[in-house]
């Protein structure tokens, strides 16, 4: 690579480089079909053209794992691979198909690595191997700390080729805990795949409920620092923070509106609790929901037409949706339990939220219009509480409490597969999945 590519490499996380793939993706896997095709796939070692030999068989094993947690795909054992993927297969040698068929394998990723220094670009391609046809490929340049990164957007690449919809690799988790050593409540991040846990927040004392911005580059939360609670705006790269939301009582972000523009946030005046959103830059405020009682916990709908949000004014707390700018406000959860918590899925068409069902918080969801309740996950001796969409719209991340321990999980929209995300803190909660 010239050096000139390399300098610009210094300046850009990466430098995506399509290939030529076709004009129109067809759908291999339909994601919401329950127990449906779970496509074989086979990731060749890497081709180290210079560097770190290790590379060859790291950075299949970052991939394999990212394609194991969409389960959406069977991963053929390097064990049993047969052909050996050379510099020539970059080069115009077609792969031999049928020895991968052979395998079990429709489909085939290959790679090549070329590192210099702490520099490096990395190239992937997926192969079907039915019909011998290049699906995609794409070249990234950047730091060797960047190869995860690289990894988890071509892996979001694969899925979409086979789907048809983007995958969430390389998304994070914010969530609020009581750090291993000190006091408080801080706020920490952690990759969807459980990797990369760290502190967002480190003052020493109660930091909640943490809401990312539409662009991934903010968290919203909640801070009482300074002695009273006060809603900061923190930078997630940088650090850098800025005050938003000073005025009134207890306080809390319910989620960003779509655009980024403004932030609903909940508010207690004079004994009630009313929502208002606040302009993220300038900080005007405009109150959308009011009246005796409780009126917490907004979250924006895709379409920032209408909020989701809890009310007690049935007399116990449940979660209506109220379409911006009309008196109209529709109760959407079931039953008469205690019902909080509400995320809106990605495409705006179901709202998941806490209940207390005999005794016990559990997760459930809901059509946005208040029609076919489901529920998620109920667990007998413990409390699944405050779930978060995945952006995918497949996956919630929610709270498991049990007896003074804590953790947090991922399950899947019909509750059929689960997995642990983080443990090791204590009081873990308020989730909040990143945006892609």
């Amino acid at each position: 690579m010239r050096r000139s590519v390399w300098f610009a490499a210094l300046l850009a996380l990466f430098l995506p480089i399509l290939f030529p793939s076709p004009a129109t993706s067809v759908l291999y896997i339909d994601i919401n079909a329950p127990g449906g095709k779970r496509m074989p796939i086979a990731v060749a070692n890497f081709v180290i053209a210079s560097g770190d030999t290790a590379l060859s068989r790291g950075i299949p094993k970052i991939l394999e794992g990212d394609l194991l947690l969409a389960d959406l795909f069977d991963i053929v054992p390097a064990s049993s691979h047969m052909e050996a993927v050379t510099p020539a297969h970059f080069a115009g040698t077609p792969l031999s198909f049928p020895a991968w068929k052979v395998l079990g394998a429709e489909a085939v990723v290959i790679g090549k690595v070329d590192a210099r220094g702490d520099q490096l670009s990395l190239e992937m391609r997926l192969y079907d191997a039915t019909q011998g046809t290049l699906m995609v490929g794409k070249r990234y340049a950047g730091t060797s700390r960047q190869v995860p990164s690289m990894v988890h957007r071509f892996a979001n690449e694969i899925v979409y080729a086979f789907t048809g919809v983007r995958g969430v690799f390389g998304t994070e988790i914010a969530f609020t805990a009581h750090p291993a050593k000190g006091r408080g409540k801080e706020v920490y991040i952690v990759g969807m795949d459980g990797q990369n846990l760290r502190m967002a927040t480190d003052n020493r004392s109660f930091n909640l409920f943490p809401r990312w911005s539409p662009d991934g580059q903010w968290l919203a939360y909640t801070s009482y620092r300074t002695g009273v609670p006060v809603i900061y705006l923190r930078n997630v790269s940088t650090g850098a923070e800025k005050e938003l939301v000073r005025f009134g009582g207890t306080k809390s972000p319910g989620s960003f509106s779509p655009d980024g523009q403004w932030l609903y946030v909940s508010v207690s005046q004079d004994g009630d609790s009313n929502i208002y959103r606040v302009r993220v830059v300038g900080g005007d405020a405009q109150k959308v929901v009011e009246g005796i009682g409780l009126d917490v916990s907004p979250t924006a709908a895709p379409d920032g037409r209408r909020i989701a949000f809890v009310s007690d004014r049935g007399g116990s707390p449940q979660v209506y949706v109220k379409t911006l700018g009309q008196p109209a406000e529709l109760r959407v959860s079931q039953g008469s339990g205690y019902a909080t918590s509400p995320s809106w899925s990605p495409g705006g068409d179901r709202i998941a939220y806490t209940a207390r069902v005999e005794g016990r918080f559990a997760i459930f969801s809901v059509a946005a219009d208040g029609s076919d309740p489901r529920e998620v996950i109920r667990a007998p001796d413990a409390d699944c509480e405050d779930p978060s969409f995945a952006p995918d719209g497949r996956s919630l991340v929610y709270t498991y409490r049990k007896r003074g321990y804590s953790e947090l999980k991922i399950i899947s929209l019909d509750g059929r597969r689960e997995r642990s995300l983080a443990t090791g803190l204590g009081d873990m909660g308020s989730a909040a999945w990143s945006p892609r």
